[in-house]
């Protein structure tokens, strides 16, 4: 009863400090929180373990939590962002996975998520990062969550996609960006909350994913 007591003490503190990240970015309110909801949903799909689970959706919740020591002008700048900037975000799962790690071994299962939810399953879509099996389950998982959320969210530069054409994009990077089976679980979940019908109808034309999910 102890641990599960400390335990629940601990999430509360996750959300809340979530919570306040989101804060600082009108555009991306409650990005972490939708990415939990939908990470954990596809974790479930997928069958993985509790401990599993749980730790996907504290990651989740933290995933942004790096770009706490980025520049608000950066996150919050109503323009395509230049290289030296994009590197500067990007730089956020290192910072992150540094900060929540220098917390000791309570929250060590997020750590791999922070650092690892911008790595690409394929080499030839990223070189930078881990690839493949090499990039932890719980981070792929939540990779595919993140981009989701971006993508049908209104940005300063661009309006939100629709959940339609949102599936259709994951759908195009499967085996390039995301992880085939994390992909086809997140279809699965997707489908039972839309109008499957018009899912169906979803076309499939060339998007490009380039800087979504990444600010």
């Amino acid at each position: 009863r102890a641990i599960s007591e400390l335990k629940e003490a601990h999430i509360g503190i996750i959300e809340i400090l979530s919570k306040y990240l989101n804060a600082a970015d009108q555009y991306t309110k409650s990005h972490s929180m939708r990415v939990a909801e939908l990470s954990q949903a596809i974790a479930t799909e997928m069958r993985l373990p509790q401990s599993t689970i749980e730790n996907i959706r504290v990651g989740a919740l933290l995933h942004d939590i790096g770009k706490v020591e980025i520049s608000t002008r950066l996150i919050q700048k109503a323009a395509e962002l230049e290289t030296a900037e994009r590197a500067e975000v990007d730089s956020h799962t290192v910072r992150g996975a540094d900060l929540v790690g220098s917390l000791g071994t309570i929250l060590e299962g997020a750590v791999p998520i922070i650092r690892h939810h911008h790595d690409h399953w394929s080499e030839d879509s990223k070189k930078e990062g881990a690839h493949g099996e090499a990039i932890p389950i719980s981070a792929r998982v939540v990779s595919v969550a993140d981009a989701y959320d971006a993508i049908v969210t209104d940005r300063p530069y661009r309006r939100g996609r629709t959940p339609h054409e949102a599936v259709a994009i994951i759908r195009q990077s499967a085996g390039k960006q995301f992880d085939p089976d994390v992909v086809r679980a997140f279809e699965r979940v997707i489908a039972r909350i839309a109008d499957e019908p018009e899912m169906a109808r979803a076309q499939s034309q060339p998007m490009s994913l380039q800087g979504i999910g990444a600010q």
